[in-house]
């Protein structure tokens, strides 16, 4: 223990691992003090210092379990500093947990992914763990994805928009054999949100269209719109970009093709262009005009179908007379030849000809 004339503060190096420790639950570096010892300070890794809360605790927002970090705690009056390294360092980092990434699609879920370590032990077991900015609670990650060989090398955590706007994600390993560093990443969901473009409708007048789109994000509030927009039969126009709107007026009459894309402001993530979308917005005029040609058009069809159905019907009667011609009525031998006597009707047909012989029948009376 160091002693100086006004107090004593903490202990010396070689028994710092008693007197000066860091709680992961609370994420606290606390120490033991006696004396009137002021201007206490933490240093994390001789760069980023922190102030300490009633020169007995210097109290972090982020707190690294996996990798090895140097912290210090140094007093002004009297003039004295110590410090730990926390976690302890061991085992090998090539055996960790690599490569992590998370994404969020979408929705309301957060999925994490990441590859087993060159020199993990063919009996590695990896877990997943966070703990979010407003919080000391450590949560388990409960639905994995587990490779052929049974090795959990994914997760996907449901429910992340309860939680603060940023994780600290841990990825510890396990096996029988030796103790396995873990692998740890900040997430913050603004940045990680995989955006979308959103779809777009509109609304048509005389004089232009209206054009309108939603975003939806559960993380992020301030966009910024990039639209393409080509009319028919003309070169693509500038790109026009918008921020923190969702619609876009066009003076424009006719057809046109749009495209959007969507960048969040702050972290510049940004989603692919949409599909091209085809619009057509005509004025009451071309409305009008367009219905008259329309009506007219149908009007013409519909009298060249019956003048077309009409010659179709004289061509049918006519070869149905051709094939079947008509029966002529001969003449009643029975009766007599009084000028009341009647007559057959002999029909020769449209050739004016008989296709047939006709032989002349004299009725001669009995003896």
């Amino acid at each position: 223990m160091v002693h100086h004339a006004a107090g004593t503060l903490l202990l010396s190096a070689a028994s710092s691992s008693r007197n000066l420790r860091m709680d992961p639950h609370s994420q606290r570096l606390t120490w033991d003090r006696s004396g009137n010892v002021s201007g206490i300070e933490c240093i994390k890794n001789s760069r980023q210092k922190l102030k300490a809360r009633e020169d007995r605790y210097c109290e972090y927002r982020v707190l690294s379990l996996c990798e090895p970090t140097n912290y210090t705690v140094r007093a002004a009056s009297p003039p004295f500093s110590t410090w730990i390294l926390f976690p302890q360092p061991g085992g090998d980092s090539a055996a960790a947990a690599q490569n992590v990434t998370c994404k969020t699609a979408g929705g309301d879920a957060l999925t994490c992914h990441w590859a087993v370590g060159s020199a993990a032990p063919s009996d590695v077991q990896y877990q997943l763990s966070w703990i979010d900015q407003g919080s000391s609670r450590w949560r388990a990650c409960l639905n994995y994805h587990v490779d052929t060989w049974g090795r959990q090398v994914g997760c996907r955590v449901d429910g992340i928009s309860q939680y603060c706007p940023e994780l600290w994600v841990h990825v510890f390993g396990q096996t029988r054999a030796s103790r396995i560093p873990c692998s740890s990443k900040v997430l913050t969901f603004s940045s990680l949100e995989l955006l979308r473009p959103p779809n777009i409708t509109t609304r048509c007048n005389e004089t232009h269209s209206q054009l309108h789109w939603e975003t939806q994000s559960h993380f992020n509030c301030s966009f910024r719109y990039t639209l393409h927009i080509q009319k028919a039969l003309e070169p693509p126009m500038k790109d026009i970009v918008l921020q923190d709107t969702n619609s876009f007026t066009l003076l424009h009459r006719g057809a046109f093709m749009v495209k959007i894309k969507v960048e969040e402001v702050l972290s510049e993530a940004s989603s692919d262009w949409s599909e091209p979308q085809h619009f057509a917005c005509d004025s009451e005029e071309e409305k009008a005009s367009s219905g008259i040609w329309r009506t007219s058009l149908l009007m013409a069809l519909g009298t060249l179908l019956a003048l077309l159905l009409a010659v179709l019907l004289c061509r049918r009667f006519s070869v149905i007379q051709r094939v079947f011609p008509p029966i002529p009525r001969m003449r009643d031998p029975t009766r007599g030849h009084g000028q009341h006597e009647e007559l057959v009707v002999w029909d020769l047909g449209p050739s004016g000809q008989e296709d047939c012989p006709v032989a002349q029948l004299q009725v001669q009376e009995e003896p």
